[in-house]
């Protein structure tokens, strides 16, 4: 392996990581800026005979990370009783939470929604807390699937740059 080839793989990895780290931090770009450096990478150092499949496959995990870590938080809340517009408050106040509260207003933003259209239908903090509960088993599991997903990217570029 020559400098520049050293180089750019180190380069990639490192916008990787950033990218994985990015699925716990939410001010770092997550899924997408590790599926845009394996996107840089094919295009400097060729895609060759595994990178079409490779990609394929990050672009597969990118995908799936995205749609569940959205959609659980919801399903969680719902099979915990929450009502839809407690689901549509939680999708408004996590967008509002997101530009106001950096780092962590999307997910403040989410949760509020939820324990205060419940706790207005329901007149019982017990029971919104509850229904709240499922939306933050949704939110950890969609966080644990989110990284579990970018490992898996950051694995199939590195079988990538291994096969050639």
């Amino acid at each position: 392996m020559d400098i520049g080839r050293v180089t750019l793989v180190s380069l990639v990895l490192m916008i990787m990581l950033v990218g994985l780290a990015g699925t716990i931090l939410p001010i770092v770009p997550d899924l997408i800026l590790i599926w845009l450096a394996g996107l840089a990478y094919g295009l400097i150092s060729g895609f060759g005979d595994s990178g079409p499949w490779m990609f394929g496959f990050m672009t597969l995990m990118m995908t799936i990370g995205y749609g569940v870590s959205l959609l659980i938080p919801h399903v969680g809340a719902a099979q915990a009783g929450a009502s839809w517009q407690a689901l549509a408050a939680s999708l408004v106040l996590a967008t509002i939470g997101f530009f106001l509260i950096p780092v962590v207003g999307a997910a403040v933003g989410a949760v509020l929604g939820i324990f205060l259209v419940e706790y207005q239908r329901r007149k019982n903090a017990r029971e919104a807390w509850r229904t709240t509960t499922g939306a933050l088993i949704g939110f950890a599991l969609g966080l644990g699937t989110q990284v579990a997903t970018g490992v898996l990217m950051i694995l199939a570029w590195g079988a990538w740059v291994w096969l050639g």
